[in-house]
């Protein structure tokens, strides 16, 4: 996959906070796309000095695996927080060239719900100029309204300016929500209707949870 943007990923730590607020002026929340036929999930699972890399196509909505890929990779940056992205942002681009574009990608973590609005959805989606949604099932918020207990649910989530940056949805009856957020060109009513669509049996959408399933593998 072509990277548009480009930078040095051998930085402190008050480097990379600055390459964020930079690379956040770029983010693109509306949906900048004309069809999604392809999704893409992908799995980040560490070991000792290693990081797992998995990166699944899905046709879309049929969510027929149609290729994939694993991989091993060292990583430099020392994992700290809110800077997920210059631990496996190298590892992550290197693994994507191997295998066919597609029209959007899922991440695990964050995107625009990040201290700089720049987490690792968004900051890879502006690097590769793509459709990305961002997906945890773990919060940001402390405190956030409970969406009802049926799927589909959501409740959005506003920053402190009142946009929104992101949402906390249902994706199975009376289970634990999971937690959405914009990554790059797609509104957060985009990111959730494709999440909810991707998820069938199962807390997290289909494609994240079978690459994090082969990364963990390795």
């Amino acid at each position: 996959m072509k990277t548009i943007r480009r930078h040095t990923w051998d930085v402190s730590v008050d480097q990379a906070k600055r390459i964020q607020e930079k690379l956040s002026c770029f983010v693109i929340n509306k949906d900048a796309f004309q069809k999604i036929e392809k999704v893409q999930g992908i799995g980040i699972v560490f070991s000792k000095d290693k990081v797992s890399i998995a990166c699944v196509n899905s046709s879309f909505p049929q969510l027929k695996i149609l290729n994939k890929i694993v991989e091993k990779r060292d990583y430099n940056f020392p994992y700290t927080p809110g800077l997920f992205a210059f631990s496996v942002g190298p590892a992550i681009l290197s693994v994507l060239d191997k295998i066919e574009k597609p029209d959007l990608v899922i991440f695990p973590g964050r995107g625009v719900d990040h201290p700089r609005k720049l987490g690792l959805a968004s900051h890879l989606g502006v690097l590769l100029d793509i459709p990305t949604i961002a997906c945890s099932k773990r919060p940001l918020w402390k405190d956030h309204p409970e969406p009802s207990v049926e799927k589909g649910a959501r409740v959005f989530m506003e920053d402190k300016y009142r946009k929104l940056i992101g949402a906390v949805v249902r994706t199975k009856d009376k289970v634990k929500p999971i937690y959405v957020s914009i990554g790059h060109k797609i509104s957060i009513q985009t990111a959730v209707k494709i999440i909810l669509e991707c998820s069938t049996n199962y807390r997290v959408p289909e494609p994240l949870r079978y690459a994090h399933m082969l990364a963990k593998r390795g």
